[in-house]
């Protein structure tokens, strides 16, 4: 059994373009034993149970799967189901076209842990409902419901594996971004060492603490340099910078041009 790292979940669904294409809703009797045969050759799909639960085998490989867990198969793979509730198990495959694949990463097939939720429920009904109806309007309601739904598996996958101690750090650092704080001083105040709250945050947020205080600190100075004529070095100041100068290099090694020309750039007032 896979189950993908949240983070790498992440990255897939983000910088992957996927089309929705087709998606059908079938049952199992606990009696009945489905195998020889493959998922579509082309297509990925992701199998959602409805109500009670199955051994669902991918290439050999078994995922217990039931209400909360998700799974993620990729083409032509070799199928073999048992089902072990004692009531039918009852299911939806949603699949899905990969448009291009921007980075080397396995996506095949892997187990995704979501814990129970009410929308998710409604999300995956609702495309059921509208996959029935036919018209060009219909098709892209589909479509739209289809990334909804992705976002959301994607959200309920992440909460899976919130930790308390980066969602306070988080916001520590949204809420105190304009002050010169540093990673020791944000480990201190959650409360936890300096290594472990680093570890943590890694792999909940897939960017070291430093890299998130450093994106909320360069986004905020874009807005300043779009939206205002405070000078740049009032802006590093504002921003949690005491050296202008520094702020400057930051800047540019991100955007790869200084804060004056992006102000020369995209200055609206």
């Amino acid at each position: 059994m896979r189950r993908i790292q949240t983070n790498d979940l992440i990255k897939y669904f983000a910088n992957t373009s996927i089309q929705y294409t087709d998606l059908f809703v079938t049952s199992l009797d606990p009696n009945v034993h489905d195998h020889n045969r493959n998922t579509a050759p082309c297509l990925n799909g992701l199998v959602i149970t409805l109500s009670g639960s199955a051994d669902f085998s991918l290439n050999g490989e078994v995922y217990a799967i039931h209400k909360g867990v998700i799974l993620h198969a990729g083409p032509n793979m070799a199928i073999d189901i048992k089902v072990t509730s004692k009531e039918p198990w009852h299911y939806t495959v949603l699949h899905y076209e990969m448009l291009n694949r921007p980075f080397s990463m396995d996506i095949g097939h892997f187990e995704i842990a979501t814990g129970h939720h009410h929308k998710l429920d409604y999300l995956v009904h609702q495309l059921i409902y509208f996959e029935k109806i036919p018209g060009d309007m219909n098709r892209l309601k589909c479509k739209s419901l289809f990334l909804q739904l992705v976002e959301f598996i994607v959200i309920c996958a992440k909460m899976q594996t919130s930790n308390n101690v980066v969602d306070q750090a988080i916001t520590f650092i949204t809420e105190h971004y304009n002050l010169p704080i540093t990673i020791a001083e944000i480990a201190e105040e959650v409360g936890c060492d300096r290594r472990r709250f680093a570890y943590l945050f890694d792999k909940q947020i897939g960017m070291s603490p430093i890299q998130f205080l450093t994106e909320i600190r360069l986004k905020q100075s874009r807005e300043l340099l779009r939206t205002t004529s405070i000078p740049i070095k009032e802006i590093a100041e504002l921003i949690g910078y005491q050296d202008a100068f520094y702020f400057c290099r930051v800047f540019k090694k991100q955007y790869h041009m200084t804060p004056t020309n992006f102000r020369k750039q995209y200055l609206t007032v």
